[in-house]
């Protein structure tokens, strides 16, 4: 068997979704037309992914808030999901003192023998999980069925930790110190994680998410530095300010509870649920002051916000452990789903990204529940090989 390198296996995943550059084509067209063998292989994937199906599974959402402006019913249906037989493609490069193991790929069962043993990947919510790591570098896994513990965060001073919390005691930092020691929590995509700063205030992670913060907060301040989403509970305190620092934007103040969210495309989103709050883009003095109520969305590209009032709801029930999509487009759907979920998603037609859908529904649920209640309502199908989820029409 001929060995393929994992930038060939990126090259075919993205002509199967339509997303190869003039490029990227004639790499893969210079790669098909290497060997007969290379062409074989590219149409037996091509044909697998179009032949392969699944039934959809009964789910019935129900209208657990009254504040949901919908209600869907799907009507039962039972559900036997046909694996199509898969072959192992062990792409590998045998390199001098090293080899790269490189990538799956569907095939059909060759003649009459056996197949090989299936790899089944079981897809899981996202749980309790998170990285600590304290000024000198030391890491520390965490995760939700930890018993209570204590970790030293920095010389003489430690911390507790105990399931899906993590407690910074009432800590601050001394005049005289100048640097202040920098702790970093890490959400890894299906994580999530809970944090109590300092000074008393409440962080929730969500999956994906990094935030960086002082071991202790001086008498000034109150500074963090945020990638990815999280909902803050700030405790109030009219001498120190608290500051949400991000890539682009700066979130200012004072004691109240607002979700900030970094992995929207092209888009930060913050969103106020109390109190009030200053916001501005980095290195200006301008400042755009939000009230309850309202989502300050700022444009990365025009370097521009827009604040309108929205039901706070949609932007954060994830804390409680809901999905809830109001007309929203079927890539930002999946995106969000993918982080959760940990899976990788793969559209074979731009159009169904575009297609709306509106549900609410538990984040615990089994992903399948959910890829059903879209597919009752806006009619793609969905095809999950592995940890992989493709969308067609």
């Amino acid at each position: 068997m001929d060995l393929y390198d994992e930038n060939i296996a990126r090259l075919i995943r993205h002509s199967l979704t339509g997303e190869l550059s003039e490029q990227e084509w004639g790499e893969l067209e210079a790669w098909l037309h290497d060997s007969e063998e290379h062409r074989v292989l590219f149409e037996k994937i091509k044909k697998e992914i179009r032949i392969s199906s699944e039934s959809s599974l009964f789910c019935s959402l129900n209208d657990e808030v009254a504040w949901l402006k919908f209600k869907t019913t799907a009507r039962e249906r039972k559900r036997r999901v046909y694996v199509r037989r898969m072959l192992t493609y062990a792409a590998v490069i045998v390199l001098p003192l090293a080899v790269v193991v490189g990538f799956w790929f569907l095939s059909q069962e060759k003649d009459t023998f056996p197949m090989a043993s299936e790899r089944v990947v079981k897809i899981t919510p996202g749980r309790p999980r998170a990285v600590l790591i304290t000024a000198d570098q030391t890491v520390h896994e965490l995760n939700g069925v930890q018993e209570q513990r204590e970790i030293e965060v920095e010389k003489g001073v430690m911390i507790k930790q105990g399931g899906a919390n993590l407690e910074y005691d009432s800590l601050v930092a001394p005049e005289q110190e100048v640097a202040l020691a920098m702790n970093t929590l890490k959400v890894p995509r299906g994580g999530e994680f809970r944090l109590k700063l300092s000074d008393g205030t409440n962080v929730y992670l969500n999956s994906a998410s990094e935030l960086k913060y002082p071991v202790r907060f001086d008498e000034k301040e109150r500074k963090v530095y945020l990638s990815g989403e999280a909902y803050f509970e700030v405790t109030k305190d009219l001498n120190r300010p608290f500051y949400v620092v991000m890539e682009e934007v700066q979130v200012r103040v004072y004691g109240t509870e607002f979700n900030v969210n970094t992995h929207q495309p092209g888009k930060v989103h913050t969103v106020l649920v109390d109190g009030k709050v200053g916001i501005k883009k980095r290195g200006m003095t301008e400042e755009v002051t939000m009230k309850p109520g309202q989502l300050a969305s700022f444009d990365r590209e025009a370097g521009t916000f827009e604040v309108k009032e929205v039901d706070v709801r949609q932007y954060v029930v994830w804390k409680d452990g809901y999905f809830t999509f109001e007309n929203e487009s079927l890539e930002q759907i999946l995106n969000t789903l993918s982080l959760w979920y940990d899976v990788d998603v793969f559209f074979q037609s731009e159009s169904a990204k575009q297609l709306v859908f509106t549900g609410y529904m538990k984040r615990y649920n089994d992903i399948s529940e959910i890829l059903d209640a879209i597919t009752d309502v806006v009619g793609v199908n969905f095809t999950i090989n592995g940890k992989t989820i493709i969308v067609s029409k």
